[in-house]
């Protein structure tokens, strides 16, 4: 074993690897979508559910918008295992179910499959280990391509997911002229990826210094504010909610002070401006607020758009739809870079007791992170 196989990977690892294996697999897009398509066959089904929760249901929801546009006669929805279980479990014969879980081994995920096999329709399971548990539970299992991701916290996995969904999106809606933007935005994500390390430098006193955290944004971007407030909440162990833009200054503001972080996430589509005049208000009660915005929504942007250090500018995206997406290494490695200097990602003792009495994973499940 070499020293690069034994050393211990971190998150900010599988961040910078990520646009390499998102490369790949959109070179072997229909290998890894050819196990949905032959499920759908020569039928458009007319909902797609998938059923997620934590890091894939986000990945999920910065999918939707894409694989709305891709499938506009398809209802697409993503809905907790929790909520399918207990409330909206009716399997519907002209719908395509997925229940998704990375390791495999998530128990509501588990669940969720044996209340599809309780009606006797097909449990399929998207993720990212075909060896996991989850085949005991499964009549499918398909990869989407996340490949190996041995820390808890996951990023790689997320993208990748979100990256899969597209592609199908793509291919059953026969809109392959759309795969091309998967590539651009991949590229965007990129370099979103290397300017957020100089953009954590800059504002490192802030970032180390967060009490409690805000996740902001409109529907085309809030798959990546949902990410944001739960990376931000299991790696720097802060309170981290996430709203809606509009949301936010409907009752959440009105308990904002200079201690405040909040992060603004702006999809260049119509609601960009109010997106853009309500971080500006918060700036004026926090020092700690900032934004991310797209070099397209720039071309006109005021003066102080350019000039403002709490704002950073990705490269243009192909397509709105593709905001949630390509803004995902940002709120990963601001977690990742934040708790690492923190030390803050180790749970609490009393966590132990918490997981004997309701468990999230299976016993199979292993942690690497030393963080039992």
């Amino acid at each position: 074993m070499t020293a690069v196989e034994e050393r211990m990977w971190t998150m900010g690892d599988y961040v910078d690897e990520s646009p390499v294996v998102l490369r790949d697999n959109l070179a072997r897009f229909e290998e890894l979508t050819d196990p949905l398509m032959g499920l759908c066959g020569d039928r458009m089904p007319k909902r797609i559910r998938l059923v997620a929760s934590g890091s894939s249901y986000n990945a999920c929801q910065c999918a939707h918008p894409f694989m709305s546009a891709c499938l506009p006669c398809v209802d697409v929805r993503v809905v907790t295992p929790h909520r399918f279980s207990y409330y909206e479990s009716e399997v519907d014969p002209d719908e395509l179910l997925l229940v998704v879980t990375q390791s495999g081994l998530s128990t509501n995920a588990l669940a969720a499959l044996d209340a599809i096999r309780a009606q006797g329709a097909r449990a399929v399971c998207l993720t990212g280990d075909v060896e996991a548990d989850a085949r005991e539970h499964a009549d499918l299992m398909v990869d989407w391509g996340a490949g190996v991701e041995l820390v808890g916290y996951v990023t790689k996995g997320v993208s990748t997911l979100a990256l899969f969904l597209m592609m199908f999106a793509c291919r059953l809606g026969g809109r392959l002229d759309r795969l091309p933007e998967l590539g651009r935005a991949v590229d965007v994500l990129d370099a979103v990826r290397a300017s957020t390390y100089s953009f954590f430098e800059r504002h490192e006193k802030a970032l180390t210094s967060m009490r409690l955290s805000y996740s902001v944004a409109a529907d085309g971007a809030r798959g990546v504010a949902l990410e944001s407030a739960l990376k931000v909440g299991e790696t720097v162990h802060v309170p981290s909610p996430a709203y809606e833009v509009e949301e936010f200054i409907h009752g959440p503001n009105l308990q904002l002070t200079p201690g405040y972080t909040l992060f603004f996430y702006d999809a260049p589509d119509a609601t960009r401006e109010r997106t853009r005049l309500i971080y500006r208000a918060a700036r004026e009660v926090s020092d700690a607020a900032f934004l991310l915005t797209s070099a397209g929504a720039c071309d006109e942007a005021p003066e102080w758009l350019a000039s403002d250090a709490n704002v950073l500018v990705a490269p243009e995206l192909p397509s709105p739809e593709l905001a949630a997406f390509a803004y995902l290494p940002f709120v990963q490695l601001v977690s990742h870079l934040a708790s690492s200097a923190l030390g803050s990602s180790k749970q609490h003792p009393l966590l132990k007791r918490f997981k004997a009495i309701a468990a999230a994973k299976t016993d199979s499940f292993v942690n690497y992170d030393g963080d039992d």
